[in-house]
């Protein structure tokens, strides 16, 4: 048996790579091309895309890891279908099921690392990813500045330019806006100029040539301030904290992505404490309207209400709007956590999941490429990515339910697993006992209409 084992697993290895090569490759290009707008309009050095792009790894190979898994089990279970393996095995006295056993110890094991993977790496990578994704939003490099737009993100400056010269960063039409306070800014103008960066990386030096600076008199002392005009052949101007240079931080909030699943449990039992004093807090107040409303019952208590209170009626109104606000303030924030708990709750099911899709993809894929009867690389994508699609319906569909309080978080993650490891079973018990290959071509419509055309010849009716 464990030449039998080896056997199993050798032929599974390099189809594994393979695919998941393909896969990580394919979802890496779909991220790729997400950032790559970022990339070119913030200027993003070499080194920070290479970071981000490494960190974009994380969330790519939680996903194509199961997808490798199935792809390998239909490429190498298909092939020794294929090359009569599979009877030979069966001849020998060796079930399907012990066939698949070694594949299913390997997919365990990759699963307890996956787990380990979606509870302790993805969340920080995802985490330092979302943080330099926030920094990179906020660097404005001189892209930002184009012909017949007005800039005023600049401390201290606005400024519009006519013509630019993306090759050179040479400029025309140049108007600066010099603001200062207690008077009117400052305006220089030029024909001419130059964009660049000095070597912090945020300081912005605009060379102006052959212009004019107008300064213009404070408003408030009109009568003795001179507006006075300065021509000059060359001017600089130095324009601070452009945010050009790449400002690195680190958030301290975190999205239920960013979060381990032990984060993620400590959240919850905060926000429930949190919806539970609000509904003591509620209660508590409720009762004390009501209590306020109920005393006036009493003859002498309202009597010396009335004494105390000029227009009693506004006492009713009153607390009643200020009841009925409560209220929907209340109702509103339990709400809210009640929201927050479901979504952490649907990820923590999502990092156990999708892990152990590894496992059910196993169980589905073997019986499924035995009984197929087909080897190769073409069957075997095109059955992965039409397992992964229905699957994907599966996740993404559960999830929006859960959201919506139409299903509880562990039905909506667990139920394509569920699903198909049912189907799995059934098709590894049919494999068990039936040799016969699947007969697809039925499946083709030119089939059917042939089978049609042939019972009524049979029949004597012609075509």
């Amino acid at each position: 048996m464990k030449l039998l084992d080896q056997h199993v697993l050798r032929n599974h290895a390099g189809p594994f790579a393979f695919g998941f090569a393909v896969i990580t490759g394919v979802l890496f290009l779909e991220v790729f091309k997400d950032f790559l707008d970022d990339f070119l309009a913030k200027g993003v050095s070499p080194l920070t895309i290479t970071e981000v792009l490494l960190l974009s790894l994380g969330h790519t190979v939680a996903l194509s890891i199961p997808m490798a898994v199935l792809v390998a089990t239909l490429m190498a279970f298909g092939q020794m279908a294929a090359d009569n393996e599979i009877t030979a095995f069966k001849a020998a006295g060796i079930p399907v099921a012990r066939m698949i056993l070694p594949v299913l110890v390997a997919a365990a094991l990759l699963t307890a690392g996956m787990v380990f993977f979606n509870d302790r790496i993805l969340p920080e990578s995802n985490h330092r990813l979302a943080s330099l994704t926030a920094d990179i939003g906020r660097k404005r490099p001189t892209v930002t500045i184009e012909p017949g737009r007005f800039v005023d993100q600049f401390k201290g400056y606005n400024l519009i330019i006519g013509s630019k010269d993306e090759a050179t960063d040479e400029i025309g039409d140049v108007q600066v806006y010099v603001l200062h306070d207690g008077r009117a800014p400052d305006l220089i103008t030029a024909p001419r100029g130059r964009l660049s960066f000095l070597g912090d990386g945020n300081t912005l030096q605009i060379d102006l040539y052959d212009g004019e600076m107008h300064s213009m008199p404070r408003a408030e002392a009109l009568h003795e301030d001179i507006y006075r005009v300065t021509r000059f052949t060359e001017h600089t101007v130095l324009i601070q904290d452009v945010g050009s240079r790449l400002h690195r931080t680190e958030r301290d909030y975190r999205s239920d992505r960013e979060m381990g699943i032990g984060m993620m449990r400590t959240s919850i039992a905060q926000k429930t404490r949190q919806r539970l004093d609000i509904a003591a807090r509620f209660g508590q107040e409720s009762r004390l309207v009501a209590q306020k409303k109920l005393d006036l019952l009493d003859p002498e208590k309202r009597a010396q209400w009335f004494q105390a209170h000029r227009a009693p009626e506004r006492y009713t109104l009153g607390a009643e709007d200020r009841q009925r606000d409560m209220v929907h303030m209340e109702n509103a924030s339990m709400r809210s956590y009640e929201q927050q708990i479901r979504q952490l709750q649907v990820e923590i099911h999502k990092k156990y999941s999708i892990p152990v899709a590894c496992l059910v993809f196993v169980l589905l894929g073997a019986p499924l490429a035995i009984r197929s009867g087909r080897g190769g690389m073409t069957s075997a994508i095109t059955f992965s990515i039409l397992c992964f699609f229905v699957y994907y319906l599966f996740l993404t569909g559960g999830e929006k339910m859960a959201d919506r309080e139409f299903l509880s978080p562990a039905i909506a993650m667990w139920s394509a697993n569920l699903t198909f490891t049912l189907l799995g079973a059934v098709l590894l018990w049919r494999a068990s006992i039936d040799s016969t290959p699947i007969a697809w071509d039925r499946l083709d419509p030119r089939h059917a209409w042939a089978a049609r055309r042939a019972r009524r010849a049979a029949a004597g009716g012609g075509v």
